[in-house]
């Protein structure tokens, strides 16, 4: 019984670590990540995130593997790639798309390897 609980324990662990290393870039309707996830993209080799359209925030998390998060004002399509000009690095956490760069919307974000 006590080796179940050890290797459950550990299990977890191994679980959230794994969790803790993934990047992260979920996108939301409202202004302030609130409410209900417009779409999630996760993973400890995602590095470029097109911003739909209807999404007006992104909650950002950073795996071990990558830089910051960059913010871009152009995309090539939904599930493309980043263009246009670079607005600057984002904070973690949530980030207003229309916004944070006065007058400037995020459609893109990107990782670079560090």
């Amino acid at each position: 019984m006590l080796a179940n609980n050890i290797i459950g324990t550990l299990v977890l662990g191994l679980a959230a670590t794994v969790s803790a290393a993934n990047n992260k870039a979920n996108e939301y309707k409202s202004g302030d990540c609130s409410g209900s996830l417009n779409y999630g993209h996760t993973g400890v080799k995602l590095a470029t995130v097109t911003m739909d359209d209807s999404s007006h925030s992104v909650y950002l998390a950073t795996g071990a593997t990558y830089g910051p998060w960059l913010a871009y004002e152009g995309k090539t399509s939904n599930g493309g790639s980043c263009t246009g000009a670079y607005l600057g690095d984002l904070p973690g956490e949530c980030v207003n798309l229309d916004n944070h760069f006065s007058g400037r919307r995020i459609r893109c974000v990107a990782k670079t390897l560090v």
